[in-house]
């Protein structure tokens, strides 16, 4: 407040309305944004002694003014708008803050594929193959029954004189 000493009382307002960007109702009435209820009521009332229209006949700033610190004092005053009107600020704010950049898409197949930064995508084919060649291989041994167990050959060999046929077995 004392940035405004020796300025007339309507310059001192638009300079507060110009100062930023985005003014806020704890601009209008100059408290800090954490201002206890008892702080932001002596600030209305100093400011609304101090800009009211009566103290300022025939200048027509004197009531917009007033009209700016009593709608900035409403909000401020009840809890449930003032806590909507904090939310408001950090949107804007947030909103107001640059975005990081894009990243650019890489130029050549090598980028892709480089394992520091496509690990993940070979642990994942890494893992897909090992899972499909086990199923594979318990679905092949399942359907197919072991050769050494097969019943196709286990007929007894008739007596020869020549070798007997492979896969024949001999009467016990």
């Amino acid at each position: 407040m004392q940035a405004f000493a020796g300025r007339r009382p309507d310059e001192a307002m638009k300079i507060v309305a110009m100062d930023e960007s985005m003014p806020t109702y704890y601009d209008v009435l100059q408290v800090e944004r954490d201002a206890a209820p008892e702080r932001v009521r002596a600030a209305y009332r100093k400011l609304a002694h101090q800009y009211h229209p009566d103290k300022m006949p025939g200048n027509a700033n004197a009531a917009r003014a007033m009209a700016a610190i009593n709608a900035a004092y409403e909000v401020l005053s009840d809890a449930h708008r003032r806590t909507e009107h904090d939310l408001w600020i950090r949107r804007a704010e947030r909103s107001a803050q640059p975005r990081p950049p894009v990243p650019q898409p890489p130029r050549h197949l090598w980028a892709y594929l480089h394992p520091a930064r496509s690990w993940p995508w070979y642990l994942l084919f890494g893992t897909t193959v090992f899972v499909v060649v086990t199923v594979t291989t318990a679905v092949v041994l399942t359907v197919m029954p072991a050769r050494a167990a097969s019943p196709l050959n286990a007929q007894p060999c008739t007596a020869q004189a020549t070798a007997p046929a492979p896969g024949c077995r001999r009467p016990a």
